[in-house]
């Protein structure tokens, strides 16, 4: 395991240049210094083909060949960043999020239904819609490719097999910018295969196309819908286009702020054709079954097909930290930009090589430098920084779509354009050894540079994944309840459809009674707890217990229920240490400017195969006031929008953190009532609550 590295300099814009922090790295420098030799020593380019045996490259029979190659290595490369860098699994915490989603669309549910106590089934970045319904904030796409894996049992494959499909399609993008640019078939298949081999040289495609996040998918997507889309214009063959609608349909359902770069480039090639009207409908018909997904996993989620689950949970569910000042969006904005031009071949001013194409000459006369394709390319660049700089302003609840991954969907792209820079623009009699060199400045780049950003993802956190099923086995956990601490190991453990007697039924466990009544309800069955303790994960049996009086924490609802035609302003789990706060947590809420926000708990009824069924309850809330101009109401429901059974109002006026026990009330059930509902309202201020706690009478 590499060794935690020091913080990186105070300089940000230069990041971290020291000697190699471990073996891929230091193999990385051991080829570029190989690579830099056989580009300074005379013939030696010509010596490095002949040698890789892909001279020839106007034969078809080693084009196939050298793709079939390329492809394994890519894939063998990517696999070798799980086990080094990932340690085996995921490692990002959104990757649990897609896990979950990817097994719930394995059995065809793109939502799914929570057991009883529904609090032990939700974690961060799931919409929970009344009264028990979960899905996941993401687009399904990425998803959809994870659900075959898992039943063949291996979902950290579908990362490498991305990988392997990212070399053809960069060779095709090549093919066709260099086509484009009016080059000939020999300077045609070199760009193509220099854009495969920066491809493959790339750390940052290795970690996208490594970890279970859908940045490679939709980098794959981008540089195929462009790719496919050039090659419908130059043959004018208008089918050619649902092609590049389909690759742009997948892309919307997996990440949608690139597909407006997309469908720039889409657009502005079938409608600019001589059959413009059968291209468009032709790339809208290949596109319709990625957008009928999105909408189809929008409805799903929140009733709306239009309405992005995501978007609103960062609006009604995430605390918003408003927009940042000038000087904090100019130097998050320059982190990200100092970040992509590593990101595009580990050393920054090889990002630059594509502005050798605006030289007003080239090689020949017949062969200019710009063309139409380049021209194309570089506008979805552009519009892609465009959107960067839109979302850059706002902080996205879902991470999976951080303006940092957005950017990594454009380069294939700009290894494309890099290649044809150095195949085209370039003087002949060094295109060759501008060509080694450029690797050799990649790799040495990976080597002493961008290797110490991936050593420090490897070493963060954990250290590794928050889930291993190799550990729960070897406890002897293979069915029952297997307890977990945080969300991340809870959402790669979950499985909508798991029964405990057949196999593990993962909860996450709250501290409180939802864990009792969990255990209670699923039957009594073997139980477990998965802990990390000092980066080492260990199962021990574990049986939850309690007494008469059942308390519910409110910070165990979070995400909260969306409930029908109620605002749920800014609702945040808060961290409250050394104060009276149970467990040191509450939920807060806080109204979004003058208008009143409301926040609906659920609060579940004690029942199970040891508990009496009770019809009546003692009811007793605990507020947390943390001092502040807010005031409160609680009302207790039986259901959404029924009149309250019990109600309870409080001030958040307090000059030290204080909790107060709110007046008890006896609540008489229905037969059959399995849970009641709380809906915390706030006007003029923030106001938290604690907890509640049930006694039966």
């Amino acid at each position: 395991m590499a060794p935690p590295l020091p913080p990186a300099l105070p300089n940000f814009w230069l990041g971290t240049w020291s000697r190699p922090p471990d073996r891929p790295s230091q193999v990385a420098l051991a080829v570029a210094g190989v690579l830099l030799v056989v580009a300074l020593v005379p013939g030696g380019p010509r010596w490095l083909v002949d040698t890789l045996d892909v001279a020839g490259v106007a034969e078809r029979r080693r084009a196939r060949r050298f793709l079939f190659v390329s492809s394994f290595v890519a894939a063998f490369l990517s696999l070798g960043y799980v086990a080094f860098y990932l340690r085996g699994g995921p490692r990002a915490p959104e990757s649990a999020t897609f896990w979950l989603q990817g097994r719930a669309l394995l059995h065809g549910q793109l939502a799914w239904t929570a057991p009883d106590p529904s609090a032990s089934f939700r974690a961060k970045n799931l919409f929970v819609t009344a009264p028990d319904r979960l899905a996941a904030i993401f687009p399904p796409g990425f998803a959809m490719l994870l659900a075959p894996a898992f039943l063949l049992g291996a979902p950290m494959l579908i990362g490498p097999l991305l990988a392997a499909a990212l070399v053809p399609i960069t060779w095709l993008l090549g093919r066709e910018l260099a086509i484009a640019a009016g080059q000939d078939e020999t300077h045609v298949e070199s760009a193509a295969r220099v854009a495969v081999g920066l491809s493959l040289a790339s750390a940052a495609l290795r970690y996208h196309t490594a970890e279970s996040l859908p940045h490679g998918a939709a980098a794959f997507a981008l540089a195929a819908t462009l790719a496919c889309a050039l090659r419908a214009r130059r043959l004018e063959a208008p089918r050619l286009f649902a092609g590049a609608g389909l690759a742009l349909g997948f892309l919307l359902s997996t990440q949608p702020p690139s597909a407006v770069a997309g469908t720039v480039g889409v657009l502005a090639l079938a409608l600019g054709g001589p059959e413009r009207g059968r291209s468009f409908a032709w790339a809208c018909a290949g596109a319709l079954p990625g957008v009928a997904l999105l909408l189809a996993a929008n409805h799903a989620a929140v009733g709306h097909a239009f309405v992005p689950p995501g978007a609103l949970y960062a609006r009604l569910v995430s605390v918003e930290p408003g927009t940042p000042g000038a000087k904090a969006l100019a130097l998050a904005t320059a982190r990200l930009v100092r970040s992509h031009l590593t990101d595009v071949d580990n050393f920054e001013p090889l990002a630059l090589l594509p502005l050798l194409l605006l030289r007003k000459t080239a090689r020949g006369a017949n062969r200019p430098a710009l063309g139409p394709g380049i021209g194309l390319a570089v506008a979805i660049v552009a519009v892609q920084l465009a959107v960067l700089a839109a979302a850059g302003r706002h902080d996205d609840a879902a991470p999976a779509a951080s303006v940092e991954g957005l950017l990594a969907h454009v380069v294939p792209i700009e290894h494309a354009l890099i290649a044809l820079a150095l195949v085209i623009a370039v003087p002949p009699r060094w295109s060759a050894p501008a060509i080694a060199a450029t690797l050799a400045f990649a790799l040495a780049g990976f080597g002493v540079h961008a290797s110490h950003d991936h050593a420090r993802r490897a070493a963060a956190g954990w250290g590794r994944p928050h889930y291993e099923p190799d550990i729960a086995r070897e406890a002897g956990a293979t069915h029952g309840i297997l307890f977990f601490d945080d969300d991340e190991g809870f959402e790669l453990a979950h499985d909508p459809a798991a029964l405990p007697s057949h196999g593990i039924e993962a909860i996450r466990m709250r501290g409180d009674d939802h864990d009792r009544l969990a255990y209670d309800l699923l039957g009594h069955p073997p139980t477990h707890r998965y802990v990390v303790s000092h980066g080492a994960p260990a199962v021990s049996s574990w049986t939850p217990s309690g007494g008469d009086t059942w308390r519910f924490e409110a910070e165990a609802d979070f995400p909260p229920v969306i409930a029908p035609d109620r605002s749920l302003g800014q609702v945040a789990a808060i961290d409250a240490p050394g104060t009276c706060a149970s467990d040191n947590h509450a939920l807060g809420l806080t109204p979004a400017g003058a208008a009143d926000a409301s926040a609906t708990i659920e609060l579940p009824i004690p029942r199970g195969s040891s508990v009496p069924t009770k019809r009546s309850w003692m009811v007793t809330p605990r507020a947390f006031q943390r001092g502040g101009a807010g005031a409160a109401e609680l009302a207790l429901v039986a259901a959404l929008g029924a009149a309250p059974l019990a109600q309870w109002s409080w001030s958040d006026a307090a000059k030290t953190p204080i909790c107060s026990e709110l007046s008890p009330k006896t609540v008489e059930l229905a037969s059959g009532q399995t849970r009641l509902w709380l809906v915390l309202t706030a006007r003029g201020g923030p106001v938290a609550l604690d907890r509640t706690t049930l006694r039966a009478r």
